[in-house]
């Protein structure tokens, strides 16, 4: 069961596994993305076991161009990255009823290593990238047109 979609089939090769979980959710370690329904740049990041767990994610290169940061060597072997091309990077968003007021959570990424189907969200140790940026953020856009 999931909390958008109802009663849906998983495949055990899309299951993506959080070893330790995620911060605030470290006992939920199973999770799957499945499409947002529409034409929304977003992803849900489903539990496997916890219907009303779930997250919407988006890939910060489809809002955000020069946003990039560091994977330091610790979870590089935690997630077994071997290559670059076997990762995917979301940030999970919150969604507002007025959508234009959505955020997104840039200074905590979930890194993905495809591959071995391994995840983790990586808490930034900077002051780089807020915790709630506007989504939306005319200003940002611009600014990342610019440079």
């Amino acid at each position: 069961m999931t909390r958008d979609f109802g009663k849906i089939e998983i495949n055990a090769e899309k299951i993506i596994v959080f070893q330790k979980g995620l911060p605030g959710f470290e006992t939920i370690k199973k999770f799957v993305l499945l499409p947002f329904p529409g034409d929304a740049p977003f992803v849900i990041f489903q539990a496997i076991k916890k219907r009303e767990v779930a997250f919407t994610a988006v890939d910060p290169a489809d809002f955000f161009a020069n946003y990039q940061f560091e994977i330091n060597e610790q979870t590089e072997k935690e997630l077994k990255i071997n290559s670059r091309k076997d990762l995917m990077i979301l940030n999970i968003i919150n969604i507002k009823d007025e959508v234009k007021e959505s955020t997104v959570n840039l200074a905590a990424p979930l890194v993905i290593n495809l591959r071995e189907k391994l995840a983790k969200q990586v808490i930034l140790d900077d002051n780089t990238y807020q915790l709630r940026c506007k989504l939306f953020n005319r200003e940002q856009m611009q600014n990342e047109v610019a440079e």
